[in-house]
């Protein structure tokens, strides 16, 4: 009786374990909360889950490219886009783009802000990242409040 596929598949079902071995152990050592004191929260902790993905294991855009609209080729006119205006100046961020990172870092006039999207719901939020005076970068937490 053979339990292990031989050749190629052999391959695919070694590197599948190592993956679900690799992303236990991120899930076990960030433990419940993921590496975040929860102690202080507003919400009832037991209600905010890990996720999945570790602490940061989904990259936030901070500083992006930006180009403007004609260049913009690979959009459709019926994509989405989060948009945020401020001081004057309009800057249009595409879910296509938010689905991989939901967290946007960005500038305006001097003005750091943060866009945050969350691909589970279908929103967006845009945040002054600023605390205490100190221009702040924000990144994914890996948590889930209300599967949010």
């Amino acid at each position: 009786m053979r339990f292990m596929p031989s050749g190629k598949s052999s391959f695919v079902v070694i590197t599948g374990l190592l993956m679900v071995l690799f992303i236990y152990k991120f899930a076990i050592s960030a433990g419940p909360a993921n590496g975040f004191d929860l102690s202080n929260s507003t919400l009832p902790v037991e209600q905010i889950l890990h996720g999945g993905p570790p602490r940061d294991g989904i990259p936030a855009l901070s500083d992006p490219k930006l180009i403007n609209a004609a260049q913009a080729t690979y959009l459709q006119p019926t994509d989405r886009i989060v948009g945020i205006e401020l001081h004057g100046e309009a800057r249009a961020y595409p879910i296509a783009i938010l689905n991989w990172h939901e967290i946007v870092n960005d500038e305006i006039d001097g003005e750091r802000f943060a866009i945050t999207y969350c691909p589970l719901c279908g929103t967006a939020v845009a945040f002054e990242a600023s605390i205490d005076g100190e221009a702040t970068d924000f990144g994914v937490s890996g948590l889930l409040y209300n599967s949010d």
